[in-house]
């Protein structure tokens, strides 16, 4: 599917509040809310656009964490799947450099978490990792780059 530079403005706004109407997305790049919605369509049905969520506030009493992963074996797609499919990981990054990969969790506890840690470690897959507990995130609302 081509992103054109309406479909990187569209993508943007969501970025920054999922919630939007079409219509009020359609007002502020001079769409109509039909036009706008046929482009979110597609760029749903493509897998451009692949869901919606909620983000957590700091306060909520998480345990955060990022994981650096050595993994023992080649290709490390089998790890990387098996990472990906563990409670509490939100995301896994295969990575160049001196770690394999990189993977996010949310945890209800830092038990939890050390519970986890203690999983990975076990695995036959995996060769070493480091866990580091996030402080606090900084992000930038809208991580999509709106010129073309």
């Amino acid at each position: 599917m081509d992103i054109d530079r309406t479909n990187k403005r569209i993508i943007a706004l969501l970025e920054q509040n999922a919630r939007l109407s079409a219509a009020a997305i359609g007002r502020e790049i001079g769409l109509s809310r039909p036009a706008v919605q046929e482009r979110i369509l597609a760029m749903e049905q493509s897998g451009v656009i692949q869901g919606y969520h909620a983000t957590m506030g700091e306060g909520v009493g998480l345990a955060r964490a990022v994981l650096f992963i050595r993994i023992a074996e080649r290709p490390c797609d089998r790890a990387l799947t098996w990472l990906s499919s563990l409670p509490g990981v939100v995301s896994v990054a295969s990575l160049a450099g001196e770690w394999d990969a990189l993977a996010t969790v949310t945890l209800p506890s830092v038990a939890d978490l050390s519970a986890l840690n203690d999983e990975i470690a076990a695995s036959p897959l995996i060769s070493e990792s480091r866990s580091q507990i996030v402080l606090k995130t900084y992000e930038r609302k809208g991580g999509v780059a709106t010129s073309a």
